[in-house]
């Protein structure tokens, strides 16, 4: 089953958080595999490690747009490294009940990842929930997903000059 959260709205790693202690509440075994958040950036990470029945990993912590200073050859190679990491995750003899692509549309949208290398992989693995997030989905992954939310921003403090508060949006 594959499950994805896109669009410019705030709330998709929100909502992928959320499914994911609904899962960990009924016992069920999750990973979450996270592009362009840092190791330790957002409150959430200091949670998500401790949580029995979560493996969690982080890549890539910062994306170009965001932090011009970055080297694209070392983004690139990180977004790799979570595509291989997906790849020994669908492989476990102990079996995930639900996988999360933190920030995968990004990695697709820019060319960090192939979208084609993705979706062989969930291809082989459809008995699986699978749920990828970030902005800007890709038309081939929407088609292929079985659902689909888009969060809209209708309005947002940021355009008012009102900066992002820690423990809140971060």
């Amino acid at each position: 089953m594959l499950w994805v959260y896109t669009g410019n709205g705030k709330g998709k790693t929100t909502a992928a958080i959320g499914q994911i202690v609904r899962a960990l509440g009924r016992n069920l075994r999750v990973c979450l595999i996270q592009l362009f958040k840092g190791k330790e950036f957002y409150g959430e990470q200091k949670i998500l490690g401790k949580l029995k029945n979560l493996d969690f990993y982080s890549f890539a912590p910062s994306h170009p747009f965001c932090f011009p200073d970055t080297k694209i050859e070392g983004v690139k190679l990180q977004c790799e490294d979570a595509l291989e990491c997906l790849k020994k995750a669908l492989k476990k003899k102990k079996r995930y009940d639900l996988i999360v692509l933190e920030e995968f549309n990004i990695a697709i949208r820019d060319g960090y990842l192939k979208q084609d290398d993705l979706f062989k992989m969930l291809d082989k693995n459809k008995d699986i929930y699978v749920l990828i997030t970030g902005r800007g989905a890709p038309k081939e992954l929407i088609d292929r997903a079985d659902l689909v939310t888009e969060m809209k921003e209708i309005k947002h403090p940021y355009n008012k000059g009102v900066k992002a508060k820690k423990g809140i949006e971060f």
